[in-house]
């Protein structure tokens, strides 16, 4: 795909990335949703999750083909702000939703009873398998057979709104990325950060 061929496709994620912001604050500052409305939410956060891997193979080829790619990286960090902002709101809605849902299902008060149930969200509000520094992962690569994805330990982590963190930092041979939690695969071992080599690259 040729550089023009490969920023249109960008413009339309961009695109796709704006309509979800403005649905989700549409709920601002309220920040209360009914049933149907965490129903939706889930479906078109589930949606934009896959997003990201789209938008970072077409922006990686857009970076790989221009002489200068200062500018590109700037585009990259513009998507990357909104699109992270974006789903911590939207985590944070979904959260908000099954704490309320939880409140009134404890309580079983009568003025509850009209309410919209809620549809409860635990894996929102769990802490099991946040990252932390010194995890050694693989990123997961759409393009790219599981045996060629790339190796990297975790530097940073970025909690949610929640607290529980859901995005990523990782080094890399190919330098430092930042990825959801959802693009990492954890290995079963969990490295001293001062003490862990480098990344070797990509397991084979």
């Amino acid at each position: 795909m040729d550089l023009k061929s490969l920023k249109k496709t960008r413009a339309s994620h961009k695109a796709k990335l704006t309509i979800f912001k403005s649905y989700i604050e549409s709920f601002l500052p309220n920040k209360l949703i009914n049933k149907v409305q965490v129903l939706e939410t889930t479906a078109r956060l589930n949606k934009i999750m896959e997003l990201y891997s789209e938008f970072d193979a077409i922006q990686t080829d857009i970076e790989s083909l221009v002489e200068i790619p200062g500018e590109e990286h700037k585009e990259r960090e513009i998507f990357e702000t909104s699109y992270f902002g974006c789903v911590a709101v939207a985590q944070e809605l979904l959260s908000a939703a099954s704490a309320e849902q939880e409140t009134g299902s404890v309580t079983g008060s009568s003025d509850s009873a009209g309410k919209p149930e809620l549809q409860i969200r635990n894996k929102w509000r769990t802490d099991k398998g946040q990252p932390q520094p010194g995890d050694m992962v693989l990123i997961k690569d759409d393009r790219l057979p599981p045996n060629r994805w790339l190796l990297g330990r975790v530097t940073t982590v970025y909690p949610g709104a929640d607290g529980v963190n859901r995005v990523a930092d990782v080094a890399t041979t190919s330098g430092t990325l930042r990825r959801a939690w959802n693009r990492l695969c954890p290995l079963p071992i969990t490295l001293d950060q001062d003490a862990a080599p480098a990344p070797r690259g990509p397991a084979c």
